[in-house]
């Protein structure tokens, strides 16, 4: 990938690199100068792991210059399903109830983790790798609204969402 820099005092021969939160620094494998305000790097494959990075540049005098928390290389998940109500069921209705999804841009695979202890109270599970809400609801003695948080991870991101089922009690 390459990475557009602009600022002032480049000069040809400077070099730069890309600095992990770890502190672990990867050089551009090239970097052309194009004046003193612009250089163009050609970014190493970067590990998502290692996001944000600070990016550096030293021209051939020493001087230096670093602005960091610069560059993020992976995409957070994007929740497909809409926050709120996914479903209503009884209470004596069992196998898969609804189905929540998330993307990831980068094409990591998406988990899911409740955040929440609310679903196993409720007699539900969540599948963590295809996001099915399942199994047979506690019953209950009035129509009863269960609110949950989802954590959808792509190994380094993670956001939450919140949703609702309603269970309902049958005669």
């Amino acid at each position: 990938n390459n990475i557009t820099l602009t600022g002032t005092g480049f000069v040809s021969g400077a070099t730069v690199k890309f600095i992990g939160n770890d502190g672990t620094e990867f050089n551009a494998s090239s970097v052309s100068f194009t004046n003193s305000t612009t250089v163009v790097a050609v970014a190493p494959e970067l590990t998502a792991s290692k996001e944000p990075f600070d990016v550096k540049i030293t021209n051939p005098s020493g001087n230096t210059a670093q602005i960091d928390n610069q560059i993020q290389i992976n995409n957070s998940p994007v929740w497909q399903t809409a926050s709120g109500t996914l479903a209503t069921i009884n209470d004596n209705a069992t196998g898969t109830h609804a189905t929540i999804s998330a993307t990831d841009a980068d094409g990591e695979s998406v988990t899911y983790s409740e955040s929440t202890s609310i679903l196993s109270g409720a007699g539900l599970s969540l599948g963590s790798s295809n996001g099915q809400i399942t199994g047979d609801p506690t019953n209950v003695n009035t129509n009863t609204t269960y609110t949950f948080g989802v954590n959808a991870t792509d190994g380094t991101d993670i956001v939450n969402r919140s949703f609702n089922i309603v269970v309902n009690k049958v005669l």
